[in-house]
């Protein structure tokens, strides 16, 4: 009875020095919010900064749920999401009102920075729904560090508002991207749910030891393969492809070995059928509204270009993702597939939507390459 008293008054202990950061951070950060929107010293650039910095402090909280045993631990990571939801929810407002005084209105998501600012806002908005939906919050150890990451990457590109170019004046523009974007988010709250499913699947099941094993050097001599290519060929010689194939590897062999690495956390991760299930109504809502947006686009483009498809790389990977996530919905609902093997098709899945959403964007020439100016 004696060290369960104990280990209650440590776990409150441990909890009380969180429960006052957050208390302290929390008010300064919504004092200073106010004063700037109220004086007029702030932007939404500011706003967006000060909401990365939230997301971070709260995927810090998910993470220390696996280090402090309080249930309120996650309880302050999901706080803090909120709260920086809502603050990048006033960003996203500001830069309208930003950009209608400067009469060039348009949402906000016609470039790379304002679309790395609107995609992890709504994720966020559709993770927040699923965790209380499921009152699971063991997906934010996963899924903030990400949105945090997305959110401070972004303020590397220009943070300018700039008038529209033609080909973005239309009202497809909402429709097509908005579908766009709802469909990134759901696919990464699915991703988020998948990965913890295979942890939680390893952590099950004894797996052997040279199993775990032999994954480094898989790693090891797929990172090789392209360093080797430019030492005997020369860097500018290694063609995009070439070294997407590679990296896409990478980064599957990577993920691989990551599932064993974070095994121990498997015990505090909830049941594979309710991470399972998450998954599989984060696809099943997220994939209509993605094909929606590859309708939408074709009918954009041929108003624009006078063809409804002409296999801009926009497109192909938009088709690549569709084809993952369409094998998912049928190997989970027809073909009986086990969690294992349509996790990893939901994983494998999410790798094509990074290379549609930001290699795309950033490293193949086409029609989309607009969203990188």
């Amino acid at each position: 009875m004696e060290e369960v008293i104990i280990s209650h008054r440590e776990r409150k202990e441990g909890f009380l020095p969180l429960l006052i950061f957050s208390v302290i951070s929390l008010s300064l950060i919504g004092l200073l919010t106010a004063v700037g929107i109220l004086t007029g010293k702030i932007t939404n650039v500011h706003l967006f900064q000060i909401s990365g910095f939230v997301y971070g402090v709260s995927a810090l909280m998910y993470i220390f749920q696996f280090f402090f045993k309080n249930e309120n631990v996650p309880k302050l990571g999901s706080l803090f999401a909120f709260v920086g939801w809502l603050i990048q929810s006033a960003g996203l407002f500001l830069r309208g009102i930003e950009s209608y005084n400067m009469n060039i209105f348009h949402p906000p998501w016609t470039n790379l920075y304002e679309s790395l600012m609107f995609f992890p806002w709504l994720a966020v908005a559709v993770y927040l729904y699923i965790e209380k939906e499921y009152k699971t919050k063991v997906i934010g150890s996963f899924f903030m560090p990400v949105v945090a990451f997305l959110v401070i990457w972004g303020h590397k590109f220009n943070t300018d508002i700039n008038p529209l170019v033609p080909a973005l004046r239309s009202y497809w523009l909402y429709l097509h991207v908005l579908a766009s974007f709802v469909g990134y988010a759901g696919f990464s709250v699915a991703f988020g749910a998948a990965f913890a499913s295979l942890i939680k699947d390893n952590y099950s099941k004894k797996i052997k030891v040279d199993k775990k094993h032999y994954i480094g050097f898989i790693i090891t001599g797929l990172i090789l393969i392209p360093l080797g290519y430019m030492v005997l060929h020369g860097a500018r010689d290694l063609k995009t492809m070439v070294l997407g194939i590679v990296l896409i590897a990478i980064l599957l062999a990577f993920l691989y070995f990551a599932t064993y690495v974070l095994k121990p956390i498997g015990k505090a991760l909830p049941s594979e059928n309710l991470l399972s299930e998450i998954t599989l109504k984060a696809v099943s809502v997220s994939f209509p509204i993605w094909t929606a947006s590859i309708i939408l686009g074709g009918a954009w483009a041929n108003e624009a270009w006078g063809s409804y498809w002409s296999w801009d790389p926009k497109e192909t990977w938009a088709l690549i993702v569709w084809l993952f996530f369409a094998a998912y919905i049928h190997g989970r609902t027809i073909g009986k597939w086990k969690y294992r093997t349509s996790a990893w098709i939901v994983v494998a899945g999410f790798i094509m939507l990074l290379i549609c959403y930001f290699g795309v964007n950033l490293y193949f020439p086409g029609l989309h390459s607009y969203a990188t100016e």
